[in-house]
């Protein structure tokens, strides 16, 4: 009997397996992705048990929709949006994600909810296990270190989820926006989200009020909101 357990449990690892290697199409996919990448169920109004990505959803429709080559994610706690975007480039068979975080934790003044996973060797290989890691490259510094090295590159899609105090997501806007091809999409979590909270005063809202116009829309869909804006 107990070789029988033993077989059906190997069995199932490797269906499980081979349900991942798929697309992000199947319940039980996106669960593990979820559960794997703890995803936020309130500031992306997302529902693990349910298999509703939330806000990923919208990024994920994005990405398979507009196919892009290059994508930029500024930010993510456990990174369930970098793993949503990089799968959805898996999906679509070409597109890669530059991923920067640099890992703060409660340590630090300015980790803004960040609780320093990617500096753990579990944080470095978290991709692997979906099979993402051809499609996603994990950049553990700051936006600023990244943008002094990488100042030559170009992007299609640009979210930004990292520093949300006024002057660091007004940084990361005015540095990454020349980055970003014309009619290409940057993306702003907790443009809703205002006042002081424990980790800092939120200003992607005042900041959101400046730039946003006629080639914006705002997402509040519950939830901390999400604000878009393409570069024409």
């Amino acid at each position: 009997m107990l070789g029988i357990k033993t077989g059906l449990k190997k069995l199932f690892r490797l269906s499980v397996k081979k349900l991942l290697r798929g697309k992000l199409s199947n319940d039980l996919i996106v669960r593990e992705l979820m559960e794997s990448f703890r995803a936020d169920e309130m500031g992306h109004q997302a529902k693990t048990s349910g298999a509703d990505l939330g806000y990923g959803w919208i990024h994920y429709s994005f990405v398979r929709t507009i196919k892009p080559q290059n994508i930029l994610c500024i930010g993510s706690r456990h990174g369930y949006i970098p793993a949503v975007l990089a799968q959805a480039c898996k999906d679509n068979k070409k597109g890669h994600v530059d991923f920067v975080d640099p890992g703060y934790g409660p340590e630090n003044k300015n980790h803004w909810t960040g609780v320093g996973y990617w500096k753990t060797k579990s944080g470095k290989r978290s991709f692997k296990k979906f099979g993402l890691e051809e499609f996603i490259t994990l950049y553990v510094m700051t936006s600023a270190e990244f943008a002094e090295k990488r100042r030559k590159l170009a992007y299609e899609y640009i979210y930004i989820d990292g520093d949300h105090s006024y002057q660091g997501v007004k940084y990361d806007y005015e540095v990454f926006w020349p980055m970003l091809k014309n009619r290409g999409f940057m993306v702003f979590h907790d443009i809703f989200v205002k006042g002081m909270m424990s980790e800092g005063k939120y200003g992607t809202n005042e900041l959101w009020t400046e730039i946003s116009g006629k080639n914006a829309i705002d997402l509040h869909l519950k939830g901390s909101g999400l604000g878009i804006v393409q570069k024409v």
